[in-house]
Parts: structure tokens; C-alpha cells; sequence
């Protein structure tokens, strides 16, 4: 493929990365025409509609008065990219409204199946475009095919004929081709010539069946996306085998496991789409009944939150939370685990941290916590300028062997800070101690004094049902403990980075936090002022970043979400 004829696709592809699916006939247009059996099909629609509607959107009106936008719109790096997309666009006679709007603004489709590990020459790719205006397209493509053959890329241009239908060679100087034809409305290019003939054969085959395609997209729930990136595991089979095969040790312990989750693979998906918010996800869907069984809770079925999440602070800087069972945590890993004569993670676990619970209360704290856990930093306390951090777990206290548990959970936090005490007063003048105080009830123990920064107060304590540790005693007092109960959602968080407290908190402590990290030696205490302005002015246009489950009966999604301080639409 020529250097601008490569150019031209790359920027299909990748100027096309933020269209939309609706409609949905342009992309179904052209994955009709696409190899049903790819291992990997990017699908990229609808940029003309995503531009117009970005454009037209409160964040379009507020980005170039923002000290952001100002810096991108105003900065070197839009007039090199301008000034250089120019000439190249013009040479081909387009503007850039004819390539976004009127070529790549409906659908693109770029369909590849690797070689494989016995036949490195069995490649397979083909990019289908379905633009508005067909003419504009192949009016550039005879404009690109003379210029080429002016300068000497190309010695000529033929057509060909198969089942049918025409199809156009480009020949080089080496002896190498590469191939194009348009069917319904679709432009199709490879540098394969049975590529092209298949597209021919497939388009005089398609009927009014919905492409094969499609189905998958919807079966994943991401038909709707503005570009997806679908993967078909089948294909993959033969390279997978293969690497399982050449594996050694541990190595092909894990693979051999982890070959019956792939074989229960149906498809998968990377996927972006943009409405009021942008969303970046993937997407699995499985054969339920071919998964193993310690493993099939995990990757199927509906998602519950954790309670913690009406605890979390609506002002917290980070939060993370989830609901697990550690010994169903560790049977999963076992399902991983290599089959060895090694210690598995629960008996390495068992040798570490058996002792200091006590090796007759270890099995006692794995049963009683969980399964809710969460663990968030929220904005430090007036007159100091650290955040405060907590984390927090569920723990069974109810019972003899619940009362067990909490016990061995309190000696052995309280071992663990008289250790970090020790360590701290052997190196340090001034010197830390273990203090307990009691609030409404629940008995706090805490390490003070020595020259740790104002306001860190390392804390513990069990608290209705919840072990707490923070980063202050407040903290604990504070804790509201959450509703007992949960029920599964559609969609469940998992973590959240709140920008816009982010943002709050580097204005009034920045200054301050540089002065605790350059005393840390984290870097002069001007450069780290600089830094910090950049990352608050990097933040300028997040509202809030969540990071998202959902789950069926079929499958799951991860999904990242991102609201901006104002919507991408209407």
C-alpha cells in the first residue's frame, strides 16, 4: 500500500473512532461485505452526526474559553497537524468536510485475521467504507491513482472482472498489488486480490439477511457503540493451542487453565461511545455451560453493590468498592493457580499472615470478612493539607466464631502498629506512641506524636460490624455504617475518580502538598507546584471518571465512563 493511499485509510479509521450507530444501516451496509469469520473487525459510525452534534454542545461552547482549551487551540500542536493535513487533502482535491462527512461520516469497517503459526502467509485484511457520497470518494481515489503513476508508485491501474463484477489492480514498480472495488455502495480495498473477489462473491450472496456481524454486536449490547473493536476467539484458536503448546513450567500450567475460559469465549469487544457522557468499555459474552464452575460466578450473571457505597463521601477525591468473600477469592485463584507442587496462594497466605492471627483463627478471619470492602480518600481536615484515607471491610462478629475472628483481628492490627511504632521510634528522636480512646462506643487505637505531617493519625477499630482503618481517628468517628442490605443493578460501580474535588483540593493545597513531597524528596518544591498546576489544569474538563460493571446471564461489561463539566450533547 502507498504511503497516501495508507495515509487516506489510517485517516478513515482513525478520525472515524468517534462516530455513533445511528443509523444503523451504513454499518450493517458494509459488515455484510466483511469476512463473517475475522478474528478482529473495527467498526467506526456515524462521525458526520457525532461532529455535528459535539459541535453544537455546551462543551464545545465552553472549551475554548477554559485555560485548557485555550492552551490546545492556541498551541503548536493543531497548526502542525492542519497545516499538514492540508496539502495532503488538497493534492486529493477533498476538504475536510468531504473526508469526515461525505467518505468516513457513515461507516467504516476494517476486518483482519492474523496469519497463522503453520502459514505466516495466510494474512487477511480488507477496509470497507460506505460514505455518503460515493462519487467524492472514487473522484479522490482516480485523482491519488494519476498522481501515483505521474511520480512512478504505480506503473498502471487495470480492471478486472470476477463472478460478475469489476474490480481495479494497482500495480507497483516491485511487482506488488493492492486491490479495489465498490459494491452497494461500498468501497472496498485489500492488498489482497481474493480478499476482493470474496467481497464480490459475498455482496452477490448477501440477500436481506442481517450480516452475521451485527448479531454479534448486539448479542455483546454494544450495536449501539460509536466504534467497536469485535474480536471472534475462533480464529485464534490454532495461535492460542499453539502458545499453550510452546509454554513451559508455571507458564503452561496457567495457559492449560486458562484455555477453558477462552474456549468458552464467544466474543468480545472494545467499545466508545458518546452521548451527554463518553464511555470506553469492554464487552465478553460466553457459553455459560462451557465455563469451569469456580470461575462461572465470576464472568456471568447480575452484579450487587457494595453497601459501602452509601458511605463513601459524595466529596471523595478516589473510592473504590466491592463485594467478596476472601476464600471465594482464593478458590478462583486456585481455578488459575498452576497445578504444582508449590504452595498455592492460600497456603502461602496460611504460612504468612497464619501466625501472626494464629494458625487456629486464621481459617476463623477468612470466613468472617468480607464481603463488603471499600477503601476511599476524601479531602484532609481543616488546617492540614494531607487527605484522609479509610478502607474498610465487613466482618462477621456475630457468634462464638465471630467474636473469635474479631479478636484475632484486633491482636494482630494492634501487633502490626507496635511493630511499626518499634521501627519508627529506633530511627526517629521523636517518638510515636499507641494511644486508645473510646467514641459512642467503639474503641479507636491510634499512633500520635513522633514528626509524622499534621493530621496523619494512623487509626483501627471495629465498628458495627466493619474493620476501619484511616488515616485518623475522625475518620472513624465519622463512619456511618451503610443500609444491611443489597440488591443487583443493571449497572454497579467499582471505582470512582471525582475531578472535580480533585481539582478543589489542588487549588487550596497545592502549595502546601509540594512542601510535604519536596521534604519526602519527591522533587524541588517549585517543580512540584508546577506539576500539580498541570495535572488540576489536565482535569479542567472532568467532572467525574467511574468505572462500571454490569453483568447477564450471557456475559459482562467493564465500562469507563467519563462526565465532562459540561455535556458532549444536547
Amino acid at each position: 500500500m502507498s504511503a497516501k493511499f495508507a495515509l487516506v485509510a489510517t485517516l478513515a479509521c482513525v478520525f472515524g473512532s468517534v462516530g455513533r450507530a445511528d443509523p444503523p444501516a451504513p454499518r450493517d451496509d458494509a459488515l455484510r461485505l466483511a469476512p463473517p469469520d475475522a478474528a478482529l473487525v473495527v467498526v467506526v459510525q456515524n462521525l458526520r452526526g457525532h461532529l455535528t452534534d459535539v459541535s453544537a454542545s455546551p462543551f464545545a461552547a465552553w472549551l475554548p474559553s477554559s485555560a485548557l482549551g485555550k492552551q490546545l487551540l492556541n498551541g503548536p500542536g493543531l497548526k502542525i497537524f492542519t497545516d499538514g493535513a492540508a496539502p495532503v487533502l488538497g493534492t486529493l482535491g477533498l476538504t475536510p468536510t468531504d473526508l469526515f462527512h461525505d467518505i468516513v461520516g457513515d461507516a467504516v469497517v476494517f476486518a483482519y485475521t492474523p496469519p497463522m503459526p503453520n502459514d505466516p502467509k495466510a494474512e487477511r485484511s480488507v477496509i470497507l467504507l460506505r460514505p455518503r457520497k460515493m462519487n467524492t470518494l472514487t473522484a479522490a481515489v482516480d485523482r491519488l491513482n494519476d498522481l501515483q503513476k505521474k511520480n512512478g508508485e504505480l506503473t498502471g491501474v487495470t480492471e478486472r472482472k470476477h463472478a460478475g463484477g469489476a474490480y481495479f489492480e494497482r500495480q507497483k514498480p516491485d511487482g506488488a498489488s493492492d486491490f479495489y472495488c465498490t459494491r452497494g455502495g461500498v468501497f472496498a480495498f485489500s492488498q489482497s486480490e481474493p480478499e476482493i473477489r470474496a467481497v464480490i462473491e459475498r455482496d452477490k450472496g448477501a440477500g436481506d439477511k442481517p450480516p452475521s456481524l451485527s448479531a454479534r454486536l448486539t448479542k455483546l449490547g454494544v450495536a449501539e457503540a460509536a466504534a467497536v473493536v469485535l474480536v471472534n476467539p475462533r480464529p485464534l484458536d490454532a495461535e492460542f493451542t499453539a502458545k499453550v503448546a510452546a509454554a513451559r513450567g508455571d507458564e503452561k500450567a496457567f495457559l492449560t487453565k486458562f484455555a477453558e475460559v477462552w474456549a468458552a469465549t464467544d466474543a468480545a469487544a472494545l467499545y466508545l461511545s458518546l452521548s451527554k457522557d463518553a464511555e470506553l468499555g469492554v464487552a465478553l459474552n460466553f457459553a455459560p455451560e462451557k465455563l469451569p464452575a469456580g470461575l462461572k460466578g465470576w464472568l456471568v450473571g447480575g452484579r450487587t453493590p457494595s453497601a459501602l457505597w452509601n458511605t463513601v463521601p459524595a466529596n471523595a477525591l478516589f473510592a473504590a468498592a466491592g463485594r467478596v468473600k476472601p476464600n471465594d477469592l482464593l478458590d478462583a485463584l486456585a481455578q488459575l493457580a498452576p497445578m504444582t507442587d508449590k504452595p498455592g496462594v492460600r497456603e502461602t497466605l496460611g504460612e504468612t499472615l497464619g501466625p501472626v492471627f494464629g494458625k487456629d483463627k486464621w481459617p476463623l478471619v477468612l470466613d468472617a470478612l468480607g464481603p463488603d470492602w471499600g477503601v476511599w480518600v476524601q479531602p484532609p481536615a481543616p488546617g492540614t493539607a494531607v487527605p484522609v484515607a479509610v478502607a474498610a471491610v465487613k466482618v462477621a462478629t456475630v457468634g462464638p466464631k465471630g467474636a473469635d475472628a474479631a479478636k484475632a483481628l484486633d491482636q494482630a492490627l494492634e501487633y502490626g502498629f507496635q511493630v511499626a511504632r518499634v521501627a519508627y521510634n529506633a530511627k526517629n528522636e521523636e517518638q510515636l506512641e499507641l494511644k486508645e480512646e473510646t467514641s459512642a462506643g467503639t474503641v479507636i487505637k491510634s499512633l500520635s506524636g513522633g514528626a509524622l505531617p499534621p493530621g496523619v493519625v494512623p487509626s483501627f477499630a471495629l465498628k458495627d460490624g466493619y474493620l476501619l482503618l484511616a488515616t485518623s481517628p475522625d475518620a472513624i468517628k465519622s463512619f456511618k455504617t451503610p443500609t444491611a442490605d443489597t440488591v443487583p443493578l443493571g449497572e454497579v460501580p467499582f471505582a470512582r475518580f471525582n475531578a472535580a474535588s480533585v481539582r478543589e483540593y489542588l487549588a487550596a493545597h497545592g502549595p502546601k502538598l509540594a512542601k510535604l513531597l519536596n521534604s519526602a524528596g519527591a522533587g524541588t518544591e517549585a517543580s512540584l507546584v508546577e506539576q500539580l498546576g498541570q495535572l488540576g489544569l489536565a482535569l479542567e474538563p472532568v467532572e467525574r471518571v467511574e468505572l462500571l460493571t454490569r453483568g447477564d446471564d450471557g456475559g459482562l461489561k467493564l465500562l469507563l465512563r467519563v462526565k465532562t463539566v459540561k455535556p458532549l450533547k444536547e
